[in-house]
C-alpha cells in the first residue's frame, strides 16, 4: 500500500500540516457549516474578521492566471507557523485558533500552491498536480522564525495552500480538540 500523500510530503519536503488562523468566535459557525469558505463566499455574512483591510484590498486585485480566478475565491492556508499575520494579530493571542489540515488536501480538485505570500508580485502560483510541484516551496524559509531582516525570506515564509471555494472540515486534524471550545 502506498504511503499517504501527507507522509510523503513530510519526508521529502519537511512540510505539514497546513494552517488556517481564525478567531475562536468563528469556530461554531465553521462546524455548523461543515467547511471553511473563501473570502468571496463569506461576503455579507457575519463573522469575526482578523484580516487587515489593506492586505485584503491588495489580495482582491489578484487573479491567479493558472486558473483565471480571483485570489479571493480560495480558502487560504499557510504551510508554516509564526507568520507575519500571526505577529500582526498578537493582541488577539488569547482568541486565536489555528486549524490544522492534513496536506492530503492538496489532492482536492483545483488546489493551488504559492511559493510565497500570494499578495506579492514576486510570488508564483501552481495548480497542484503531483508531489513534484512542491519543489517550488522553500521549506527552510517556511520553518524559520527570523525573517524580518530579509523581505524575500519573509515572502517565502508565507507560502500558501489555496483551496477553491470551500474546504470541508473532514480534512481537519484533531477535530475533537476544537470541540472543547
Amino acid at each position: 500500500m502506498p504511503e499517504p500523500l501527507y507522509q510523503t510530503i513530510k519526508e521529502r519536503f519537511q512540510l505539514g500540516p497546513a494552517h488556517h488562523m481564525t478567531h475562536h468566535q468563528n469556530l461554531e459557525s465553521i462546524f455548523e457549516c461543515g467547511n471553511l469558505q473563501s473570502y468571496n463566499r463569506m461576503r455579507g455574512r457575519t463573522y469575526f474578521n482578523l484580516s487587515n483591510e489593506d492586505v485584503q484590498k491588495g489580495r482582491a486585485g489578484i487573479r491567479i492566471k493558472e486558473t483565471d480566478r480571483p485570489l479571493h475565491d480560495y480558502v487560504p492556508l499557510y504551510f508554516g507557523f509564526k507568520t507575519p499575520m500571526v505577529a500582526r494579530n498578537q493582541d488577539q493571542n488569547d482568541n486565536l485558533l489555528f486549524l490544522r489540515f492534513s496536506l492530503d488536501i492538496l489532492s482536492l480538485q483545483g488546489v493551488v500552491i504559492s511559493d510565497g505570500n500570494a499578495r506579492s508580485i514576486d510570488t508564483q502560483f501552481k495548480v497542484f498536480k503531483t508531489i513534484d510541484d512542491l519543489a517550488v516551496i522553500d521549506s527552510k524559509a517556511i520553518q524559520t522564525v527570523k525573517y524580518a531582516h530579509d523581505l524575500d525570506l519573509k515572502r517565502k515564509k508565507q507560502a500558501e495552500v489555496l483551496v477553491p471555494d470551500s474546504l470541508p472540515i473532514d480534512h481537519l486534524l484533531d477535530p475533537g480538540y476544537y470541540l472543547l471550545f
